[in-house]
């Protein structure tokens, strides 16, 4: 029995074509046969039974025959031949339906066909049958069976056949219901007149019945659907159905008598054409059953198109013909052809392991890209089931019966999971398991598409983990900022009370030095934070690179200064223009200079120099210090990254940041920034190349406005739910000439403001209930004047991002100061008050 996948593929289709094709030409040459048959009519009957089974290759053939309400197994052939003269009744049967309606019934599986008497058929084997009423002057005689045990056996075209012998069948009814009635004419006529009359009675009607049957013949062969032709041994066309002159668009009158060749072979294939038919003729190759063969095939308006023929030889009233069944077969070429080229770019696809799977979930095709995924080869995979993909789990939980299911009903499941290669190790994978609709709506197989999504699995966890970090870093950054604001406050407290002993003002630098190095390490950790994240944002203006070098220069000088170090510039003479932000161009300089201090020697010299190169400016900090091993010229810039671990040197302090964030801001300016140097002792020089700009148009501008100090004491309230900071920036406000109190959450500082309203708020923004947010916004509401002036009200953070300052500007704050707060910058912030 053929599997359900097995029916279903082209190439069975194709064979099951083929075969009907054979059967059909069985079936003709058997028909011409009974046709000049002079049987008597039992013996006829089992004839055809007989020939029937044969030329069908079925499991049994039938002639019922009609008595009243009852059928009898009149003649029969196979399995059913045992029961010749059983008697069935007409009613709850295929055949007594098909004798009501006296029409051809066919029944595709008689398990599940309500129409058929069920025991009947387990009686005889039937599986699945055809039926046709032998109709003889009007009314149903007989009933022509065809029997398989296969499901499915017959199609439409097996109708035609029946019917067409289901007519010869009547024609020798007729003929012996004649004898019959020449027989009684002879007995009661015993004279020569009698019979002669009878005989040409007899004859006429023979001829009269032969002809219909004639016509019948032709009208199966003009009603096909496949082009038949035929031809004799001169190679003339002797039939042409209409299927024929559809496809080669000649009528058959024109081409009757008339040779084939010119007619549908090319001319340059008719020599060979008219050589192949002698040669078939003299060596009885002609005499090979169904013998097929491709080739080109020409239409009347002189287009070709590729034809299949499949040629049987014939003998009719003792004269040898040559009977071609024709076929078109440019769209199955096409198909082939298209299905080659799917099949080469699914195997040549090797990112994609593509499988096909029958309706069970096993394994009928395997590309290379399956191979390289899973690492099964296809020989390997194929015929075993797609569970062999899951872990173990998934295999006990039974996922792999619940996505062919989920599949089936929704068309489509798409995941990603583990999936399991031939070696054991797993790897995650994005499925896509898809039904494949067959022509009657069932799901008759699937298709598994696996891609290895193990690379963007890891990246993603990378860029998780990379998040994290950051979040982690910028938390930790305000977490360390908080203690580190008593302190400042505490150390700008010692700096206003004077003092004249020295181990107290020794003390005093030692802890402003630590403390500015402390700061700058949680600086340090927050612009990695912004590095990794992409954060950095630029404020761009023309720039000019000497106002860069000088602010740098003023930076770095004191820390220069302590080990005794020169900053040599040199530049060009020749005005340097970049478009870029000045802060930040600063804040990369100053890392290099601080940089080549930091690794150089006391008393060293540090040479800065600035000048055109091509269409960039070049600002190069050259060190005479420890210089960098080769191997580590590489990698220098990398987030983290220090040449020796730490404590290694003694100079050598900090997080392995500052370069990384050189490298950030020139690459944000369109620039780069290169490391070169000659190894261990022989110095570095980092050069900066940034994109020129032109210079601006020159003209009058204002100056900045000069600081100016509060000039009045001034009513400052601080709000700090530290109380250490709160407590230590009230005393130095106090000390600074004005008159501070504290607060320490949201409500206190709302009812301390509302009570008396003070002209500067110092606000600390996260606090826990009310944050510095909700403070200013109910302190906003609720008018924040005092006197017709404004109230200053300055945020206190440890987040000093400029998104974190665009937040506060949005919220009504006047100034944004970070923790911990120089004494400078608090300063400004009390002339803002003061200049109100």
């Amino acid at each position: 029995m053929r599997t359900r996948y097995e029916a279903s593929t082209p190439e069975n289709k194709i064979k099951a074509e083929q075969k009907r094709q054979a059967n059909f030409q069985k079936w003709f040459v058997t028909f011409a046969s009974l046709a000049h048959s002079r049987l008597p009519l039992s013996a006829y009957l089992q004839k055809v039974t007989d020939t029937l089974r044969e030329v069908a290759d079925v499991g049994s053939a039938v002639v019922e025959w009609i008595e009243g309400d009852t059928l009898i197994y009149r003649a029969a052939s196979g399995a059913a031949s045992a029961h010749i003269g059983t008697r069935l009744p007409t009613s709850g049967s295929l055949s007594g339906l098909c004798i009501t309606r006296q029409q051809a019934l066919i029944c595709r599986n008689a398990a599940t066909d309500h129409r058929v008497d069920r025991a009947a058929c387990e009686a005889v084997g039937a599986v699945s049958m055809v039926v046709a009423p032998v109709v003889y002057e009007g009314r149903s005689v007989a009933v022509l069976k065809l029997i398989s045990g296969e499901v499915d056996r017959f199609a439409q075209s097996d109708i035609s056949i029946l019917d067409a012998f289901c007519a010869c069948i009547a024609e020798t009814i007729a003929r012996e219901d004649i004898a019959q009635e020449n027989r009684q004419l002879v007995k009661q006529n015993a004279s020569v007149a009698a019979d002669l009359s009878v005989e040409s009675s007899l004859r006429t009607e023979y001829e009269k019945r032969l002809a219909d049957a004639m016509r019948r013949r032709q009208t199966v062969l003009d009603n096909a659907h496949v082009a038949f032709v035929s031809m004799d041994e001169a190679g003339m066309v002797v039939d042409w159905n209409e299927a024929a002159a559809l496809l080669f668009g000649w009528k058959a009158q024109e081409v009757a008598g008339r040779e084939l060749a010119s007619f549908i072979v090319p001319e340059r294939l008719r020599d060979m054409h008219r050589k192949g038919l002698t040669r078939y003729l003299a060596t009885g190759e002609a005499r090979m059953i169904n013998k097929r063969v491709e080739l080109p095939a020409l239409r009347r308006d002189g287009s070709e198109f590729a034809a299949e023929l499949t040629i049987s030889e014939v003998w009719y009233e003792g004269q040898r013909q040559f009977a071609c069944f024709v076929h078109d077969i440019t769209d199955r070429l096409v198909a082939t052809e298209a299905n080659e080229r799917l099949r080469l770019l699914i195997n040549s696809v090797s990112d994609y392991a593509i499988c096909m799977l029958d309706e069970d979930g096993y394994v009928r095709s395997w590309n290379d890209g399956a191979r390289a995924i899973y690492g099964f080869t296809a020989d390997e995979a194929i015929g075993r089931h797609f569970a062999l993909f899951y872990t173990s789990d998934e295999q006990g939980r039974d996922r792999p019966g619940d996505d062919l299911a989920l599949a089936a009903k929704r068309g489509r499941v798409e995941h990603e999971d583990w999936h399991v290669r031939k070696d054991g190790s797993e790897f995650w994978a994005h499925v896509i398991l898809s039904a494949l609709p067959n022509a009657n709506g069932g799901e008759q197989g699937f298709v598994k598409i696996t891609r290895d999504m193990t690379a963007r699995r890891r990246l993603e966890e990378l860029e998780a983990s990379s998040r994290r970090m950051n979040e982690f870093l910028a938390l930790l950054g305000h977490e360390l900022r908080n203690p580190l604001a008593p302190i400042r406050n505490a150390v700008s407290i010692l700096k206003l009370k004077a003092s004249d002993d020295a181990d107290v003002i020794r003390s005093r630098q030692i802890v402003d030095r630590q403390l500015a190095h402390l700061t700058q390490l949680v600086d340090d950790l927050l612009e990695a934070g912004r590095v990794s994240s992409g954060k950095i944002r630029l404020t761009t203006d023309i720039v000019d690179i000497a106002d860069v070098v000088h602010l740098s220069v003023e930076a770095s000088q004191p820390l220069c200064d302590e080990r005794g170090q020169r900053i040599v510039v040199q530049d060009s003479g020749q005005p340097l223009f970049v478009n870029g932000d000045s802060t930040r161009l600063v804040q990369a300089l100053n890392n290099l200079l601080n940089n080549a201090s930091k690794f150089s020697p006391h008393g060293a010299t540090i040479t800065l120099e600035t000048g055109p190169r091509g269409g960039s400016a070049m600002v190069r900090v050259i060190d005479e210090g420890r210089g960098i091993s080769a191997d580590a010229l590489g990698i220098v810039f990398d987030l983290f990254v220090q040449e020796h671990p730490p404590g290694a040197h003694p100079d050598e302090s900090g997080l392995g940041i500052g370069l990384t964030l050189v490298r950030a801001i020139a690459e944000l300016h369109g620039g780069h920034v290169e490391a070169k140097s000659g190894g261990a002792g022989q110095g570095s020089a980092f050069s900066l190349w940034l994109p020129l700009a032109e210079p601006p148009v020159r003209g009058a501008s204002a100056g900045a406005p000069p600081s100016v100090a509060a000039s009045r004491q001034l009513d400052v309230l601080v709000v700090d739910d530290n109380r250490d900071s709160a407590d230590s920036m009230t005393l130095l406000v106090d000390m600074l000439g004005h008159q501070a109190r504290a607060a320490y959450d949201g409500p206190g500082a709302l009812d301390s403001f509302d009570a008396s309203r003070p002209q500067v708020v110092l606000l600390d923004l996260s606090m826990p209930g009310m944050t510095g947010f909700d403070v200013i916004r109910r302190m906003r509401d609720g008018g924040s004047t005092r006197g017709g002036q404004r109230v200053i009200v300055a945020a206190m953070t440890g987040l000093g991002s400029d998104e974190d300052i665009a937040r506060t500007r949005a919220a009504g704050f006047d100034a944004h100061l970070v923790k911990p707060v120089d004494l400078p910058e608090l300063e400004r912030v009390l002339a803002l008050a003061g200049r109100a």
